[in-house]
């Protein structure tokens, strides 16, 4: 019996360590597929750094002109509105990099492909969080320097681990919820411009380019409910020094707690609609 017991245990150590290495190779396949495709392609490369200054000129020059004059290099202000710009960044990757990235297959007609192979399907449409860690490390190196040059205002990086660490907890949150998206995009098919129009709305519920408790009272039980809100905070709280909403500790499980939630139930969404358009045979129509 201790034999027959021992047998079975070390069966069950075999097959975990055959798992766990083929989700390394899944991942590890599915990073390579990712940053090979934004390579292939440098006028990406290139229309992110061209657009994202004027993207800065659009959103905070305008909101600068309704401010003091004497606000326009206010240390303060400038660094709220430069970390609004990196989190519109990890908001953006939960849409559009994980969200539409079921979209993008079902328009390129691999879709239905894919799901004939047993990868599993987080690997499958999160691998644009590799494309993001290096984007999103660009995007703050050149846009440092933009914000130096236009506002002549240094950048406050008060805990430089703590920002990364909070940047990539960031990415999982928004990982699950481009997952629970495309979930969405995966049922519903052509989403049209819900994409752009959820975008603006998280940014400004979210409390991004202004703080949250600028927000009518009736109305901040919403903001409660963005998981980006509590990105927002604890990147500016690590970087800024600014005080939390929650307390820090409690913020901080938070994000754990979200992260692994979002990417379950975003996972599980998949699957189950997965199943369902298979059993009516739309799972390749677009």
């Amino acid at each position: 019996m201790q034999r027959e017991q021992a047998n079975f245990q070390s069966t069950r150590r075999v097959r975990f360590v055959k798992e766990l290495w083929s989700f390394i190779l899944e991942i590890k396949a599915s990073a390579y597929l990712g940053l090979k495709t934004y390579f292939r392609y440098p006028a990406w490369i290139a229309a992110d750094i061209i657009t994202t200054p004027l993207w800065i000129l659009v959103f905070i020059l305008p909101i600068l002109l309704f401010l003091p004059k004497e606000m326009w290099r206010n240390p303060q202000v400038i660094n709220f509105f430069y970390w609004a710009m990196i989190m519109w960044d990890i908001v953006s990757a939960g849409l559009w990099s994980f969200g539409m990235a079921i979209r993008r297959e079902q328009q390129t007609g691999t879709l239905e492909f894919l799901f004939l192979t047993n990868a599993n399907r987080a690997v499958m449409f999160a691998r644009s969080i590799f494309t993001r860690m290096l984007t999103l490390s660009i995007s703050i190196t050149y846009m440092t320097a933009i914000f130096m040059l236009l506002f002549g205002t240094p950048i406050s990086f008060v805990n430089p681990m703590g920002i990364i660490a909070v940047l990539l907890l960031g990415l999982l949150v928004s990982c699950g919820f481009g997952e629970l998206y495309g979930a969405l995009v995966f049922r519903f098919k052509n989403v049209g411009p819900v994409t752009n129009i959820l975008q603006f709305v998280i940014l400004g519920i979210s409390g991004i380019f202004f703080p949250i408790t600028s927000i009518p009272d009736p109305y901040r039980v919403i903001s409660y409910l963005s998981p980006f809100t509590y990105i927002a905070d604890m990147v500016r709280h690590e970087a800024m020094s600014l005080p939390t909403l929650l307390p820090v500790w409690m913020e901080w499980m938070l994000l754990v707690l979200l992260a692994v939630v979002l990417n379950f139930v975003g996972l599980k969404t998949i699957q189950w609609i997965e199943k369902n358009l298979k059993i009516r045979g739309e799972l390749g129509a677009y």
